[in-house]
């Protein structure tokens, strides 16, 4: 039971954490039950839940997302991960109906990116889209219908509010910068991926695409985030977010330069030390944002 538990990689999930917040923040919510039922029932359920069934068909080996060592795989895991996405699924719908649905849909897209019969993950392009799509755009929309989804909105009306200008660079800011860092992730699984055939990002291209890809990502965000940030916050908040994706952008760059591939645990470290610095940094100043309000 242990190791089933720890294949939702519930530390991997918390780094993803800020895209839900900051949907939420901008959608206007105020942390209350429901807050917590919804944050609980995407980041616990849905990503943990897809993060297992991925790990019940990769059986990695080496190093994976915030797990230096993940436990033997065992039968009980698949079973286990669509339980777990299935109670998630039941948590949604006291949400509201949009959030049960764009549940169900991310998760369908997570289980088609790892099950053999599809494996978006396998083809380098479908893969980042999934990521994308689910992940970036998804979490984010996820947060923003926790926010407005509730009964003094329909479901379309809750829908239609998300693709306001607001709603629209909000998204796809928060996705570019996910997106951003997807390829870094591959880095320290490039020889893992290769011998089990799956043709990722990093495999196809190799990790200075990568690296390129990740900073072309992190500055397509930064306009678009600086015009939702500014005006509806500060500009000295948008000044700060501005630093700090420069300060990222930098860091890359210098990574890229000194990048060792046969140095496994030691890129595996610096990108999840990477993810957990930006991600802590967003947790701060999104927390901070909410209670403020």
């Amino acid at each position: 039971m242990t190791s089933l538990f720890i294949h939702l990689r519930l530390p991997f999930q918390a780094i993803l954490a800020p895209l839900f917040l900051w949907g939420f923040l901008l959608a206007g919510g105020q942390p209350d039950a429901s807050f917590l039922v919804a944050f609980l029932a995407v980041h616990v359920f849905c990503y943990g839940g897809v993060t297992a069934f991925n790990s019940y068909y990769d059986r990695d080996e080496g190093p994976i997302g915030a797990l230096a060592a993940p436990p033997p795989v065992t039968p009980a895991l698949l079973p286990f991960s669509l339980a777990v996405l299935l109670i998630g699924w039941a948590l949604a719908w006291s949400v509201n109906a949009p959030f049960f649905w764009l549940y169900a849909v991310i998760s369908a897209l997570a289980l088609a990116y790892s099950h053999p019969a599809i494996r978006l993950k396998a083809r380098p392009l479908p893969s980042v889209l999934t990521v994308a799509i689910g992940q970036g755009a998804g979490g984010t929309l996820l947060g923003w219908l926790a926010a407005r989804g509730g009964p003094a909105l329909g479901a379309g009306q809750a829908l239609a509010s998300a693709f306001s200008p607001l709603g629209v660079l909000g998204i796809l800011g928060a996705t570019l910068l996910t997106t951003g860092l997807f390829p870094l992730t591959q880095i320290y699984q490039e020889e893992e991926d290769r011998r089990r055939g799956d043709q990722t990002f990093v495999v196809r291209w190799g990790p200075a695409a990568a690296f390129r890809f990740s900073q072309a990502a992190w500055l397509l965000s930064l306009p678009l985030l600086m015009l939702v940030v500014g005006p509806v916050f500060s500009w000295i908040d948008a000044t700060v977010i501005a630093a700090v994706i420069a300060a990222v952008v930098i860091g890359i760059g210098r990574w890229a330069r000194h990048f060792t591939p046969e140095a496994v645990m030691s890129n595996f470290r610096r990108t999840m030390r990477l993810c957990a610095v930006v991600s802590g940094g967003f947790w701060v100043y999104l927390l901070a944002r909410l209670l403020l309000r």
